[in-house]
């Protein structure tokens, strides 16, 4: 199966699961990703704002906030096809933008630098036992990952059913640490 026909297969599965379902799993996830010490120990997270029924982020966001943890989320630059972080304070600071992605609104756009980053949360439509991840195509965190540090944790929030044994990848995609799902952690080798 190439790149193309994975992501239409899988998006077709994430579309046609019930909110109820994305509710319980993304409740599922959210307890193993808040159960982390790499969690606890991170001052500045990295995530991303769901869409399309991605495994749902805001009550790590919230958790996050509580423990004066500094949150940050992708802002994409159409032009040159990259990502900008930008720190996120509260949900009312963000409006749909780009790809019907929530981004801030410009007033609310406080760019912070890759280096910062403890911990990266990802979405992608799927992954492999390896850590590879398979995304929507814009190759937009293909080009981000690298310029997180080493030390950053990337972890990929997913659905059992988002996880392959391999998937086809390029050789500018960049592997994740650990993959996440509602029934397990999965750490990859390095």
């Amino acid at each position: 199966m190439n790149k193309k026909e994975l992501r239409q297969k899988v998006l077709k599965k994430r579309e046609n699961l019930s909110l109820t379902e994305v509710q319980k799993k993304s409740q599922q996830i959210n307890q193993q990703v808040l159960a982390l010490p790499a969690f606890s120990a991170a001052k500045t997270i990295l995530t991303y704002l769901p869409i399309k029924k991605e495994p749902n982020t805001l009550p790590l966001l919230t958790n996050a906030w509580q423990q004066q943890k500094q949150v940050l989320i992708p802002v994409t630059q159409t032009k040159n096809k990259s990502l900008i972080l930008s720190q996120l304070k509260n949900l009312n600071e963000v409006t749909k933008r780009s790809y019907d992605l929530l981004e801030p609104k410009p007033e609310f756009l406080r760019p912070i630098a890759p280096r910062f980053v403890d911990l990266c949360l990802l979405p992608g439509l799927a992954f492999d036992y390896s850590g590879n991840r398979l995304g929507y195509g814009g190759g937009y965190f293909d080009r981000f990952l690298p310029k997180l540090r080493s030390t950053c944790l990337k972890i990929a929030l997913a659905y059992d059913f988002q996880i392959f044994d391999s998937i086809p990848i390029a050789k500018h995609d960049i592997p994740i640490d650990i993959i996440i799902t509602e029934s397990t952690i999965h750490i990859c080798p390095k």
